[in-house]
């Protein structure tokens, strides 16, 4: 993080040293900052909210502004427009640890340099988009350039977090949302039509504001919906949210002629937990256990809590013997997990935790969601009937009936 730092200092002090500002810079500067710090006071009550919804990283629409910037002004304005920017931003948002604002500035810079070199390369600089170049050029030019600051931007924070090598953070996990990317990539669009509307005339920049405003209270709508469907303990689907993934998979899975697993997953003597260490302990282990399920499955692979220690995972295109594979591999992961929890004011190691696993596939196990649900919790009973800790698949249990009727 200090190297960022620091490579980013030496690019503002080399190009502030070569620099040339004429009254135009400053005009576009001026603008940009008023309409940045404008934006943030305006947006700070749906930030907030979207902040306690994400309860992490997200896109804050900031670069709409700053990408403006870096297609109309000299480095030295753009890394200035950055700082005050975030400085203001942050000053109304002050969760952030002053550690992570610094190198988030950094980062933009260089991000910023890095798409500044794109248009001197092609172009001759910023603000030389608009001096009678061929219309596809100047797309091709704005589109490299934006790409390349996309690029930086998710390089750097990428080798951050896999360095810092933090419990529970991952790059995937940081990185894995597309919407994210897409709402970035959105952002940064926009303000490439706001740099050749300032090119046109400065007062229009006060068209883009209402814009901005209406796409941030977009988002927010889209990430309360997604918190309606999200356990609040766990992080994973709540059996609404879940059932929605499972039902959409299934019509797909018709339509295609293909298959998907089901396991039903249920965590053995639970009860315990609770009497022995308290609730709260007990959330915590519920958590645990959540994190340990959706590390050991795919991307796009569905985990929900289906209710008090029951987690439910939907496998898209898996076939039996892969979702039994699947199934071992969380069951290892739960008898592996150590969980530190808050017991009696002090912290506590939680292990010796295990999980029965009931596995069922589609269409073998049933054409429709619900006898799905039940043949794998009918697997799921046999496994705690015949000592937990166990993974039983409905066929097994099938095709011994199968036999005898034969």
């Amino acid at each position: 993080m200090l190297l960022v730092e620091a490579v980013a200092l030496a690019v503002v002090v080399w190009s502030a040293a070569g620099a040339s500002v004429s009254s135009s810079d400053l005009l576009v500067f001026s603008l940009l900052i008023v309409c940045a710090v404008v934006h943030n006071e305006i947006a700070r009550g749906i930030e907030r909210a979207r902040r306690d919804i994400e309860n992490n990283a997200h896109v804050d629409l900031s670069s709409v502004w700053l990408f403006a910037g870096v297609l109309l002004l000299p480095t030295v304005l753009t890394a200035v427009l950055i700082t005050i920017t975030y400085v203001h931003y942050w000053w109304r948002n002050p969760r952030i640890p002053v550690h992570r604002r610094m190198f988030g500035i950094a980062v933009l810079v260089l991000s910023a340099r890095a798409a500044e070199l794109v248009l001197t390369l092609c172009v001759g600089g910023p603000g030389s988009l608009a001096g009678g170049l061929p219309l596809p050029m100047v797309v091709a030019v704005v589109v490299l350039a934006l790409l390349v600051y996309t690029a930086v931007d998710v390089a750097l924070i990428a080798i951050r977090v896999a360095l810092c090598r933090n419990p529970g953070v991952t790059v995937r996990k940081v990185f894995g949302d597309p919407a994210n990317h897409m709402l970035e990539i959105a952002t940064l669009c926009h303000g490439a039509l706001l740099a050749f509307a300032l090119g046109y005339h400065p007062a229009l920049v006060v068209l883009a504001l209402p814009q901005v405003l209406v796409l941030h209270r977009a988002v927010l709508l889209k990430q309360v919906e997604e918190k309606a469907r999200t356990d609040a303990k766990t992080g994973v689907f709540n059996s609404e949210g879940w059932h929605r993934k499972a039902h959409h998979e299934r019509d797909r899975a018709l339509r295609a002629k293909d298959g998907f697993g089901l396991l039903m997953i249920d965590l053995d003597h639970f009860k315990r937990v609770n009497d022995t260490y308290g609730h709260v302990a007990g959330d915590a282990v519920l958590k645990a256990v959540a994190t340990a399920i959706s590390s050991e499955v795919r991307e796009y692979d569905s985990v929900g809590r289906f209710g008090g220690e029951e987690f439910v995972v939907l496998l898209p295109g898996m076939s039996e013997h892969d979702g039994i594979g699947v199934a071992e591999r969380i069951r290892e992961a739960v008898t592996r997990l150590a969980v530190d929890a808050p017991v009696n004011g002090s912290t506590t190691t939680i292990t010796n935790l295990s999980a029965s696993i009931g596995v069922s596939t589609y269409p073998s196990a049933g054409e429709d969601l619900e006898p799905l649900l039940l043949a794998a919790d009918a697997a799921l009973y046999e496994a705690k009937n015949t000592g937990r800790n166990r993974v039983v698949s409905w066929a097994s249990l099938v095709k011994p009936r199968l036999a005898l009727a034969a």
